[in-house]
């Protein structure tokens, strides 16, 4: 797990998280979202509330979009038009033993990858709801997403939401801050466990 310490009360507190694990890059961050959209969508009106979805996104140089749909009873659609709403998706991630690093003693850790969207929300009418579960499910249940019965159901169940975006950032933790030795001592070692291969591939593409 991650360690957090303080040796002096008289220094400056640290910058958290580490700027050298941010990233604000479109590129990067517009292929991690290909990978992985799914995530949580957090809304706050006096108490907190999320709900676990998939998200759809538009890249525009002007607008940049998010697009999912909530179940219809969801209570969380109460607060969600006009709100500002922050979007969390959860990328691979990857236990790290401290037996990887040369400087010893040294603390075991966790790699992580996750992207965090900021926006305004949209309610979207039943029209515009349709036609974002046709490019939901093109290509798993394209046929499904055509029929009228099917689309009158979903009309009845669900609401689609649209995040207008005002920031779209990352928090790549992949051993920036370590040696290259002991960066390919991380990959080796997972490379070797029965942790997910995706971490360990994202960190060689950082070189």
């Amino acid at each position: 797990m991650p360690f957090i310490f303080s040796a002096s009360t008289n220094r400056e507190p640290a910058v958290y998280p580490p700027a050298f694990y941010y990233s604000d890059d479109r590129i990067q961050l517009q292929t991690f979202l290909q990978q992985h959209y799914f995530g949580l969508l957090l809304s706050n009106n006096g108490s907190l509330s999320y709900t676990p979805l998939p998200f759809l996104f538009a890249w525009h140089s002007t607008a940049d979009k998010a697009y999912c749909h909530l179940a219809r009873n969801n209570p969380q659609l109460s607060q969600l038009d006009g709100a500002s709403v922050t979007i969390v998706i959860q990328g691979p991630h990857a236990f790290i033993a401290a037996s990887c690093y040369q400087l010893q003693p040294a603390v075991s850790t966790w790699n992580y990858a996750l992207a965090e969207l900021k926006g305004t929300a949209r309610l979207l009418d039943a029209e515009q709801t349709l036609a974002l579960v046709r490019k939901q499910e093109a290509h798993s249940a394209p046929d499904m997403a055509q029929a009228a019965d099917y689309q009158q159901k979903l009309v009845n169940a669900i609401v689609g939401v649209e995040i207008n975006l005002s920031s779209v950032t990352g928090r790549f933790k992949l051993s920036q801050n370590k040696t290259p030795a002991e960066q390919q001592a991380v990959v080796a070692y997972l490379q070797q466990t029965e942790q997910p291969a995706t971490v360990w591939q994202m960190m060689l593409s950082q070189r």
